[in-house]
């Protein structure tokens, strides 16, 4: 699916994170996350005093400890770029947007990225640790800012005229065989300006919270079962398995045609129960499944189905509550239609570590109104990774295609036989 979007929008409660890095994936292929950035001045009016002398310019980058990848102690560089185009704050930004940069680097760096140690701390709830990788930038390029920091003049304190000039920076991998997280709604995560005056030491921040940010992510499948997934909403079948993979945009979708025309045989049932549930995912190669996964409607031309029209408001309110609609499940998705519970919740297939399965507590209202509604059918679902966000992660699954099955039981109506 395309359209994905990785902008982070400082929402309250929404995961602000850039991604970073690259892995060769042997099932999916070569995933890559660049990240892109715009930097704003956290304290405009601040001022600098007259015989003041610039020393460095600094990217610090706070990891979140999310990493997708190998395990263990590796190397990952990265190589910091000057965005040659300007940003439009009005505009979003998807997974798949590219944006141009100078190809000479403003600066890199090489760090060693412990797995192990980034599940572990992103599994600690008391989240004490801080780690942060410092980027020492061209000389030139920060006297370059130092010298336009001028809380009298316009083309510095207004954004929309200082971006003109700063577009901001494109956040590399060089070398990497994981992709790790960066949290921008942390002041950890910012643009330091050291300098000093006589024997003072100054800096001034600029946030990379308070302008456009996102990442990019780009998957070579050449080399994998899924070669032949070139094209966006369209159907593709692999011989084996089936794949879900937030961040490249990767679902699978459910066709319920079959169980459309046994219910048609039918004239009349009660459904008792019904339960999705998704057997032996493959998770031998040590990639952290998602946890949760959500069923949303498709329509004919494997796009998501939104709210655009009155009768699909008419349609919405059939369901009687067993179809959700809003960012409970996605928030790039505010008017798409999720699958319900019986009591007009999410619907969440959630993972066991213990049974290494997906099952999802039981629509059975939600089959029952697809079969009172049979005549106006519903038969594509998309099954969307949901936790982590699907668009600021990169969790995925694999599972063979035959290891995802529907299970109804339903009651037939008495009637009495006729002499």
């Amino acid at each position: 699916m395309d359209s994905l979007q990785t902008m982070n929008l400082g929402f309250t409660g929404e995961t602000n994170r850039i991604l970073v890095g690259a892995y060769n994936d042997p099932a999916l292929g070569t995933l890559t996350a660049e990240a892109y950035a715009q930097f704003r001045s956290t304290s405009v009016t601040t001022a600098i005093p007259p015989g003041a002398v610039f020393d460095s310019l600094v990217l610090e980058l706070n990891y979140d400890y999310y990493f997708y990848g190998s395990s263990g102690a590796s190397d990952l560089t990265f190589a910091v770029h000057e965005i040659t185009k300007e940003l439009n704050n009005d505009s979003l930004y998807f997974s798949t947007s590219t944006i141009p940069y100078n190809p000479i680097p403003l600066g890199n760096k090489t760090t060693i990225i412990d797995g192990d140690f980034f599940t572990k701390e992103a599994e600690d709830t008391d989240k004490d640790s801080v780690l942060i990788v410092k980027i020492k930038l061209d000389q030139l390029y920060g006297q370059t800012l130092f010298d336009a920091i001028d809380p009298e003049d316009e083309n510095y304190t207004n954004f929309n005229l200082f971006k003109t000039k700063f577009k901001g920076l494109a956040i590399l991998p060089q070398q990497a065989d994981k992709i790790v997280g960066i949290s921008t709604n942390n002041i950890n995560t910012s643009l330091s300006l050291y300098y000093h005056t006589g024997d003072i030491n100054s800096i001034l921040k600029f946030a990379l919270s308070q302008g456009v940010n996102f990442s990019k992510i780009s998957a070579d499948r050449t080399i994998t079962e899924l070669s032949g997934l070139n094209q966006f909403h369209t159907d593709f079948s692999p011989p084996d398995n089936r794949y879900l993979q937030s961040g490249a945009s990767l679902i699978t979708k459910l066709d319920l045609s079959q169980y459309y025309e046994y219910i048609d045989t039918l004239e009349n049932i009660i459904i008792n129960s019904a339960e999705l549930i998704i057997d032996n995912v493959n998770v031998d190669d040590g990639f952290a499944p998602p946890g949760n996964l959500a069923l949303s409607l498709l329509t004919n031309d494997n796009r998501y189905k939104f709210f655009k029209t009155s009768q699909d408001t008419i349609e919405y309110v059939a369901f009687g509550g067993t179809v959700v609609a809003g960012p409970v499940a996605n928030i790039n998705l505010p008017t798409a239609l999720f699958a319900g519970t019986d009591q007009g919740d999410l619907l969440s297939l959630s993972y066991s570590k213990t049974n290494n399965n997906y099952i999802g507590a039981y629509p059975t209202v939600l089959f029952q109104k697809l079969f009172d509604q049979k005549e106006n059918q519903y038969p594509y679902w998309a099954l969307v990774p949901i936790n982590p966000t699907f668009s600021k992660s990169l969790n995925r699954v694999v599972f063979p295609k035959d290891n995802i099955k529907l299970k109804i039981y339903y009651t037939l109506p008495f009637i009495e036989p006729t002499e």
